[in-house]
């Protein structure tokens, strides 16, 4: 199956591993894995992808067909804010920038984190400071589909509903760089309408520094179907967002599966990648 999404404007692909997970890996329906640097417990099936620049198409990617677009938001630039104040300036400006896209009643959001390429001391700090490196989604069927069954995501959406009914939710990923463009690990997201429910694997993550706290994660099986984009450049003021799961789309949820990758066309003394990333969920009220 091919998908138009516009003419890159000349030979504007790369071709990277990517590191799917290995069906053949896992033992019954579902598994576990740790929320380590290693991505333990995750059985890894590597495939040479292409992957297309998505800011050398002639039609820009969007939220609604590709299930992914970068966007301006209303915020200082993140290099210039002291690390303890990135998050009070960015949650805002990206709660704006989403209720704008989507329509949505309210936004809210959890899991803000750090991450920093391999070559940066910082990669060390947390147990998901380094690049995530599998082809996942952060937002599960089993936690996110037709009922939430979260608990951070509960007691974000209990501080706002005041009383309301939940019709529909889309959980929406939101990830920015903050390092100068070239990016030695870019993020490479798929497009959501290559992706098959045949592809998903559900594995229960634990991290070292959380073992009270278990959370499904999809993992995604390797699909020639698949259909890449990464973006080579970002202002100092654009984020990316991309679908978590769409609770109003049963069966595909357009989920758009991601995961950072070396780019082979960097040079060696570029900076290190370093990005900044949160869970957020447009939520719209009967």
């Amino acid at each position: 199956m091919m998908i138009d999404q516009g003419r890159a404007k000349g030979d504007d692909t790369i071709w990277a591993p990517l590191n799917y997970v290995d069906p053949g890996g896992i033992e019954g329906t579902n598994f576990t894995f740790t929320f380590d640097h290693q991505w333990t417990g995750v059985p890894a099936a590597t495939q040479i992808m292409p992957i297309v620049d998505a800011c050398s198409l002639t039609m820009p990617a969007q939220l609604r067909s590709e299930g992914f677009e970068q966007v301006h938001i209303d915020c200082p630039p993140l290099s210039n804010l002291p690390p303890e104040f990135i998050e009070d300036h960015w949650r805002p400006a990206l709660f704006a920038a989403i209720r704008n896209l989507t329509g949505a009643d309210m936004v809210i959001g959890w899991g803000f984190s750090a991450r920093f390429s391999e070559r940066k001391m910082d990669v060390e700090r947390t147990d998901v400071s380094n690049p995530a490196r599998r082809v996942h989604g952060d937002f599960s069927p089993t936690e996110f589909g037709e009922v939430i069954r979260h608990p951070p995501c509960l007691d974000a959406i209990a501080a706002v509903a005041d009383g309301r009914t939940l019709c529909r939710w889309i959980g929406i990923n939101a990830w920015q760089p903050f390092s100068a463009p070239p990016y030695d690990t870019p993020l490479a997201v798929c497009d959501a309408r290559t992706v098959s429910p045949r592809d998903l694997n559900v594995g229960r993550g634990r991290a070292p520094s959380r073992p009270d706290l278990a959370i499904d994660l999809p993992f995604f099986a390797f699909n020639p179907n698949h259909r890449w984009h990464y973006f080579s450049t970002f202002e100092p003021n654009e984020a990316l967002l991309f679908i978590g799961l769409d609770s109003a789309c049963p069966g595909t949820w357009r989920l758009v599966p991601h995961t950072a990758f070396d780019s082979p066309e960097c040079p060696a003394d570029a900076p290190p990648r370093c990005s900044v990333e949160m869970r957020t969920m447009a939520l719209f009220f009967e």
